[in-house]
């Protein structure tokens, strides 16, 4: 490259480089810059004769370097886009914290229900511990079963939405629902056959878990398309009459409890499936000519991009019940079943769990806020100023992350003040029962710390997933899942059946660390993986 140019020479190179710029904006490299003289159709021979260089490729890294100059030459951008200034993210903050706390409005409501009536839609507070063993095991199998599948189907089913594709959000959410009902079939009849083969419930009992599973596991899959339409409330409502239908039949009849959630689970399944029904097909009524000519990918590339989501899915809901199935398996004479419910246990995880909502709705604020900024500051810094941008998204994701444990320490601390309050109603038999059982208390603290910690690995799940790059979640789910498993189950066998909770504490310490680790890496080079994404 020429160091020093006679002026006409240097203004006609001036002037190519203004009209490289206009047409691909800043280079990437010199080759860039190549590609775009020759689609001009400059030659080696109008490189020497008209602007002094040697060939076109001589050309190219001149002008790649007075590109570089120039954006040198500019003022330094802001430190913080007016977007993202300290009154406005406030605001954001309380919209969307506001908003992830909305999610559990449905979970609020059973808990009122089960405080003002003694019951919700598939709980009781007079169920006996075997009656608890029942409904308990066919919960925790629908978990299990369907996690996958309204995986897929918000992954899948919010991009179509995204993008105003009502038809093929439909689409894919019934084809996931169809496969959905597939598996819970296939592992309701497997579940049955084992049970007649090897005698490890009597018959009846097992009929009766398969009922709240097969219910329980419809109304998960169905509330996903209510979840991908961001129709919180309809859900509340939905599950709301249902409880209302279990109300009646327990007040108006003698069918007992499980004939009332039964009434209570399929009158809400009904209505949650006709009403996210009713919207995708309004919706889609509405569609262009155009939009409603989409078709969706075949059946065999629709899976393979969904995969790992779907693992995502079975591994996270599997996490949430491991430490219990372990302590709950734990040999006691007292126990007739190789699975029993242990209520001071259940008790503290459920006290627990407030403190993991309070903490979760913090995600929605972390997911809404990483998306409206990432392409505006990216326009604040210059293509030659990588290890700029990417640092800013590092300071973002630390003040994040900071936000999150100091909303954990508080979460808890106030989940424990608030419920430890009540024991001014001792006089009631619901509140005395509660604090009767210093398990109880063992077990709050222990899952309060391990769903919390759990938190902080679904915080930075937020960035992979944001970033379609579920593998390195799923990597660190699995090895905490094992972590959780050997804790918990050496644990639960060594001590006592209480201290499974601590495998919790253990598998979400270890996601947590692996998480934070590959966040770091990730936002290293947020350049490429942003460009990779998209």
């Amino acid at each position: 490259m020429e160091l020093f140019l006679a002026p006409p020479l240097d203004a006609e190179r001036e002037r190519l480089l203004e009209e490289v710029l206009a047409t691909i904006g800043n280079p990437v490299d010199a080759w860039a810059i190549a590609a775009t003289l020759e689609s001009m159709g400059l030659r080696d021979v109008d490189a020497a004769e008209r602007y002094g260089a040697q060939d076109l490729f001589e050309l190219a890294q001149d002008l790649y370097e007075r590109a570089r100059q120039r954006l040198a030459m500019r003022p330094a951008v802001r430190e913080r886009p007016p977007e993202v200034r300290f009154w406005r993210r406030l605001i954001r903050f309380l919209k969307f914290y506001l908003q992830g706390t909305l999610f559990a409005l449905p979970m609020a409501g059973q808990i009122a229900a089960v405080l003002a009536l003694n019951y919700s839609l598939w709980a009781y507070l007079t169920f006996s511990e075997e009656q608890a063993t029942v409904v308990a095991i066919g919960t925790i199998l629908s978990f299990m079963v369907t996690g996958g599948f309204t995986q897929a189907i918000s992954r899948r089913g919010t991009f179509y939405v995204a993008q105003r594709h009502y038809g093929l959000a439909g689409q894919v959410s019934l084809r996931f629902i169809g496969l959905g009902n597939l598996l819970i079939a296939l592992v309701g009849l497997l579940v049955y056959g084992l049970n007649g083969l090897f005698s490890l419930y009597d018959q009846q009992v097992i009929l009766v878990s398969l009922l709240y599973y097969v219910l329980l596991a419809e109304l998960w899959l169905n509330s996903s398309v209510l979840y991908m339409l961001t129709q919180r409330a309809a859900i509340l409502l939905s599950t709301l009459l249902g409880v209302g239908v279990v109300h009646l039949v327990m007040t108006r009849t003698d069918w007992g409890i499980y004939a009332a959630h039964a009434l209570g689970l399929t009158v809400t399944n009904l209505v949650v499936a006709g009403y996210g029904y009713l919207l995708l097909s309004r919706r889609a009524r509405r569609l262009s000519e155009e939009q409603k000519r989409a078709r969706l990918p075949r059946l065999g590339i629709l899976l393979y991009t969904i995969v790992p989501y779907f693992a995502y899915g079975v591994l996270y809901f599997g996490y949430l019940y491991l430490d219990r199935v372990i302590g709950w398996s734990v040999p006691e004479r007292s126990s007739p079943y190789p699975f029993w419910f242990r209520t001071p246990y259940e008790l503290g995880m459920d006290w627990a769990l407030i403190s993991l909502i309070l903490t979760i709705a913090l995600l929605e604020y972390t997911i809404n806020e990483f998306s409206a900024m990432i392409i505006p500051v990216q326009k604040l810094f210059s293509a030659f100023d990588l290890k700029g941008h990417n640092r800013y998204f590092k300071r973002f994701y630390g003040r994040q992350l900071f936000l999150l444990l100091i909303t954990a320490c508080l979460s808890i601390g106030g989940t424990y003040k608030a419920v430890v309050a009540l024991r001014l109603f001792q006089g009631s038999p619901l509140i005395r029962d509660f604090f009767s059982s210093p398990i109880t208390f063992f077990t709050f603290w222990g899952a309060a710390l391990g769903y919390n910690l759990l938190v902080v690995g679904l915080f930075n799940s937020v960035f992979f997933f944001s970033l379609s790059r579920p593998g390195p979640v799923l990597r660190a789910i699995a090895i905490a899942m094992v972590v959780n498993g050997v804790v918990g189950y050496g644990l639960s066998r060594g001590v006592a059946y209480p201290w499974s909770v601590l495998g919790l504490v253990a598998g979400s310490f270890v996601f947590a660390l692996l998480t934070i680790r590959s966040a770091v890496r990730l936002l290293d080079r947020l350049d490429y993986y942003y460009y990779a994404a998209y």
